[in-house]
């Protein structure tokens, strides 16, 4: 079994135990993720790929404020999870893909449809960017 990359608190929660606070914690994670690694990366290709960041921070905000909806209520503080120096863009983004499927399969089961296509669209810019890192 692979290690992943995530910090430890970010593997306690399932997809059954998502809440507004532990979706904004893992969304957050991945906008400051990636950015570090955007700035790091010593390819151009990468460096451009990599404003993927850009897009994440649009879909958290998306997802929070339509799961507020959904749930009726505010997002509470949540914990800020640290980002990690030396990961691999490609693995990185692979991790994005896996927690839009479980993102998507909790809102299936919730009922929250547009969940559901925030999800999959986040899926899909995800599948892009792992493409145009494949051109680095």
């Amino acid at each position: 079994m692979a290690k992943s990359l995530f910090p430890q608190e970010m593997l306690e929660n399932s997809v059954s135990e998502f809440t507004l606070e532990s979706i904004a914690s893992k969304m957050d994670y991945f906008v400051a993720q990636i950015q570090l690694v955007h700035w790091q990366t010593p390819s151009h290709a990468e460096h451009s790929a990599l404003n993927f960041y850009d897009a994440v921070h649009d879909f958290k905000d998306d997802i929070l404020e339509k799961l507020m909806g959904y749930e009726g209520r505010k997002v509470k503080a949540f914990p800020r999870l640290p980002v990690k120096d030396g990961v691999m863009a490609m693995n990185l983004i692979g991790e994005v893909v896996s927690f839009a499927h479980e993102l998507m399969e909790w809102a299936e089961s919730k009922k929250y449809c547009d969940i559901e296509n925030i999800a999959q669209s986040l899926s899909g810019e995800a599948a892009k960017t792992k493409y145009l890192l494949t051109q680095s």
